[in-house]
Formats: structure tokens, C-alpha cells, sequence
């Protein structure tokens, strides 16, 4: 048994494949899974749900999830961005905050949620905090695959 057991995670992703696939894994970890696909949805559900962990894919459509960040980072809820272009694709008040390279794989994804449960928060932006370096990810920040990972 794992700490994800049990967690409600708040999942925002856009791609309706994707989201189902990220979904599955998540319930495989034992999480319960609320999934958002539009910003207005995420959004309501970030600020009226009680979640234990978040995943935000960071591009959503037209949109980015950043609203959806400061809100969590408000709540005081652990989450990560999730995206196809690595930390450089984050706006630089967000790159502290993990980073899961898209395709979604189970390993990594496991390894980071843990991660967000067993560490200090992260800080708000333009604060000082935690960058949560560690084994899925380089020296100098570019995540590793799923097939790489320690």
C-alpha cells in the first residue's frame, strides 16, 4: 500500500485520451480522481472541492492552468504541472513547482505525487521555497523518462 491510497486528486487535462489514460493510472495508485477539462470547471472544482494533490496540464486550449495554481498554492494543495514541454514551458514565477513530462507514465507520476506528500510545500510565487529537485529530473532540470527513473 502506498500514501496515494485513498487521496483525492484533482486532475486537469483537456485531451479527453489523455485525461482518461492519466485518469486510469491514478486509480491504479488508489486515488480518487476528479477530472476538470475546461479552466471555468477547474477552477469551480479547485475552489469548492477539498483535494489532497493536484496534477494541471499547463496548456489548456486557449487557457493556462496558472489561476488554478494560485488557487491551490492559497488552499495549501501539493500539485504539479504536467506537460509536453518541460520546465522551460512554464512561466518563471511556476518553474519551483514539479514538472511530469507529458506522455503521462505511471512511474513518474507515482514518484512525484509521493513526492508532493512527503515534502515541505512549495511557496508562492516570487517567494522563497522548495524547488523539489530529485531523481526524475537532472542536474540541470530536465525531467527523465519513466524507464530512467531511480
Amino acid at each position: 500500500m502506498t500514501l496515494l491510497v485513498g487521496r483525492r486528486v484533482l486532475l486537469v487535462e483537456d485531451e479527453s485520451l489523455v485525461a482518461m489514460l492519466a485518469e486510469d493510472m491514478l486509480l491504479e495508485l488508489g486515488c480518487e480522481v476528479v477530472v476538470a477539462m475546461r479552466l471555468d470547471k477547474a477552477l469551480a472544482q479547485a475552489r469548492t472541492g477539498s483535494f489532497d494533490l493536484a496534477v494541471l496540464d499547463v496548456n489548456l486550449g486557449d487557457a493556462r492552468s496558472y489561476p488554478i495554481a494560485d488557487l491551490l498554492f492559497e488552499r495549501h494543495t501539493p500539485f504539479l504541472f504536467a506537460t509536453g514541454y518541460g520546465r522551460q514551458g512554464l512561466e518563471d514565477a511556476y518553474r519551483a513547482v514539479p514538472v511530469l513530462q507529458k506522455p503521462y507514465q505511471a512511474a513518474p507520476l507515482e514518484h512525484l505525487l509521493t513526492r508532493l506528500l512527503t515534502e515541505e510545500p512549495l511557496a508562492r510565487p516570487g517567494t522563497r521555497g522548495s524547488s523539489m529537485a530529485c531523481a526524475c529530473h537532472t542536474p540541470d532540470g530536465q525531467p527523465i523518462r519513466a524507464d530512467r527513473c531511480r
